[in-house]
This record gives structure tokens, sequence and C-alpha cells, in this order.
């Protein structure tokens, strides 16, 4: 299912480390805090474990499941987005 992630970070240490992950699972930056990309349910599951591990109590990330049919009514407004049609996940 496609996922979007969206996070806000008060330390740049905490902030890199969430996007290693995020990266490690395969997803996309979009925008400074926002990735998305295709995750199974228990890689989304996995993920969202993995960055509770290191979280602080100032941080927050949305992690937000996006249907097919949602995702493809999609918008784009402004600057197009492109992603790399080749993309790997390294486990």
């Amino acid at each position: 299912m496609y996922m979007i992630v969206s996070f806000e970070c008060k330390f740049k240490t905490n902030r890199e480390n969430i996007e290693r992950i995020l990266q490690h699972y395969g997803l996309r930056r979009i925008q400074t805090s926002l990735y998305a990309g295709d995750l199974k349910n228990d890689e989304r599951k996995e993920l969202a474990k993995n960055i509770s591990e290191i979280i602080r109590d100032t941080d927050n990330v949305l992690i937000m499941p996006v249907c097919q049919s949602c995702y493809s009514k999609k918008e784009i407004c402004g600057r197009k987005i492109k992603f790399q049609e080749e993309l790997y996940k390294v486990f």
C-alpha cells in the first residue's frame, strides 16, 4: 500500500536518523520532512517500531496509508514531483 510519512524533529541528528530509516524502507523524499512510497503492512509495522525506538518526546512522525484509488486522484500544483523509477530496498 502507498504510504505518506511526515515528521518533525527538534534535533538535526534525530532528523537524520529518521530519514535514514525511511530511505532504508525505500521511501522517497517529496519535501524536506515528507516521504512517500510503497510498503507492505508488515513493513509499515516494522517501520513504526524502528522509529518509535529512536524518537524523542519533542518529535512526531505520522505514517499514513493511502489506498490506490485515493492516490490515483492526487493533484500536483506547481513544481512536478519526479520519482526515481528504479528504487531498491535494502534489508
